[in-house]
């Protein structure tokens, strides 16, 4: 694998058609490690009321059906010849006719009753995965009480970096109508919509020249060096963004041979997000700034309370607190034919560098000037002209990494230990911190009025002694964090006393009052 535009190719196999292409590299780094246990795989759930008519057992396969159509790689498979990772490929048969969509469709749709969200959620998290090669996206819906629904999508990280654009449009199938202020769609008009769907991209399946049967991988649609010299410059440049990824901090790690995923999460009241919001502005930064900078100092003053040999061990002064995070690359995407689906893993990385030690002086002060730190960071990073080349490279490295970790779970090969005596400097990140944004403002509630959105929560799965804090805006205008750890490799109570010190830290440096009012239901 390596910085070469990507080949996309259709074959026919008998009377069936069937389409493939090879995944890209950073399709590839999530897919190789999600084989085993499903890790990384995304869930997200929504909550809404609506009479039980529209959410008949009828309804849901059909809607779930044109999703499906529309998004060919919901439908598709992984297929790999044992041991051979770069060629990997996403295979889609389309089905032969409407019908038979219909049918396909519930085999990945489950239908229950009497569950809760929650239970829905634990089932994912905890329970054995449904999700695999052969099935690389699910949904699940499930009635509590007389009129208030739980529905959820599941799907393997490597086909997408979020699912709110499909749960939007199942809504709004379900719920909405033609016309503005017109009647619910019948059963009838949702399936002749199926069909239409069918007919647009397969009635004349031999002859598909119009669109992408699967839609290009996020990397072969962004810029590639077109010289042996540009590729040196961008793999320079790559190497000098790594070497200023400094980091020395770390939650210690406890061995174990099991996980047990927990999380922590916190919704603020629409009033205190909005003095979050005023807050950060006052200073220059925003929401997302200020939470590098929370974490920061949440850490460091959960290390100073554990005593001196645990800072110097685990949070030393003279090194960094290094974080990762995601970085959407989708406006940069070259744009795709019509009925070409928009589905794409289109994710780039960034690190934020914050220093390692406690402020002696105006510690508000500092919080601010770390805050300010981190935006800086942030804005040069997708600022700079080499923001694309950066995507492409680290792409290629994520997915030559994975092959190599997957070659050594293959064939039973200890993961070497990391080598303490080099002299290079660490980069180790403390955590990842990923901000969806208002994730509420995307499925537009006023398009399917017979609908009432409640909210909407998400999951993943994590790796063993992974621990990954996620922001968004809830319904009603509400700011809510979820840290999401796994509990058996860390020690009792230590990211209890993180967490309480990064909420503490809100009260004094943003909200400016002893107790916030927050509310931490559970949905």
């Amino acid at each position: 694998m390596s910085l070469q535009p990507y080949h996309y190719r259709t074959e026919a196999t008998g009377s069936t058609r069937t389409y493939s292409r090879p995944l890209g590299p950073n399709e590839l780094s999530y897919f190789l490690p999600s084989r085993a246990n499903g890790l990384n795989d995304i869930y997200t759930r929504v909550i809404f009321r609506a009479p039980p008519t529209l959410i008949s057992p009828f309804r849901l396969r059909v809607v779930w059906a044109i999703i499906r159509i529309r998004n060919s790689l919901l439908a598709s498979r992984i297929e790999m010849p044992p041991g051979r990772y770069s060629e990997s490929r996403f295979v889609y048969n389309p089905p032969s006719s409407p019908q038979e969509a219909f049918e396909e469709a519930g085999f990945s749709l489950s239908i229950q009753h009497g569950k809760s969200g929650v239970e829905l959620d634990n089932h994912f998290i905890f329970g054995q995965r449904e999700l695999s090669h052969k099935c690389l996206s699910r949904m699940y819906v499930c009635q509590n009480g007389e009129n208030e629904f739980h529905m959820a999508f599941s799907s393997l990280h490597s086909i997408t970096d979020g699912t709110s654009a499909n749960i939007y449009t199942i809504l709004q199938l379900l719920g909405g109508s033609e016309t503005s202020g017109g009647r619910v769609r019948s059963d009838e008009e949702l399936f002749r919509i199926l069909e239409k769907e069918w007919s647009l991209r397969w009635r004349n399946s031999w002859d598909v020249d119009s669109f992408y049967a699967i839609t290009p991988s996020a990397e072969s649609r962004l810029p590639f060096p077109n010289s042996r010299f540009q590729i040196a410059a961008w793999k320079v440049d790559s190497m000098n963004v790594q070497r200023r990824a400094i980091g020395g901090h770390a939650f210690p790690r406890l061995p174990s041979s099991s996980t047990k995923q927990a999380h922590l999460e916190m919704i603020f009241s629409s009033e205190q997000t909005f003095a979050l919001a005023s807050k950060c502005a006052s200073e220059k930064v925003n929401i997302p700034n200020a939470i590098f900078a929370l974490c920061n100092l949440a850490w460091l003053r959960t290390a100073e309370s554990r005593g001196a040999e645990f800072s110097a061990t685990y949070a030393p002064p003279s090194l960094p607190t290094l974080f990762y995070t995601a970085v959407s690359l989708r406006r940069h995407l070259e744009p795709v034919p019509d009925l070409t689906s928009p589905l794409a893993l289109a994710l780039g990385y960034a690190t934020v560098v914050l220093p390692g030690f406690l402020p002696r002086g105006d510690q508000k002060k500092s919080f601010w000037l770390r805050a300010r730190n981190a935006q800086k960071q942030m804005r040069t990073h997708i600022k700079s002209p080499m923001f694309l080349p950066r995507a492409q490279i680290l792409a290629v490295q994520r997915g030559k990494r994975a092959k190599m970790f997957a070659k050594m779970d293959d064939e039973g090969t200890p993961i070497p230990p990391t080598n303490t005596t080099t002299s290079q400097t660490p980069s180790v990140a403390l955590m990842g911190i990923s901000h969806l944004g208002d994730l509420c403002s995307s499925y537009h509630p006023s398009s399917y009025p017979a609908i009432q959105f409640v909210d909407s929560v998400g999951h993943s799965r994590k790796a063993p002694g992974g621990i990954l804090l996620f922001t968004r805006i809830a319904a009603g205008n509400r700011f809510a964090l979820m840290l999401e750890w796994d509990a058996a490799a860390f020690p009792a109570g230590l990211v209890d006393e993180f967490w309480a010190n990064f909420l503490r830290g809100v009260d004094e440096f943003v909200l400016e009052e002893g107790d916030s009012r927050r509310d931490s239901s559970k949905l």
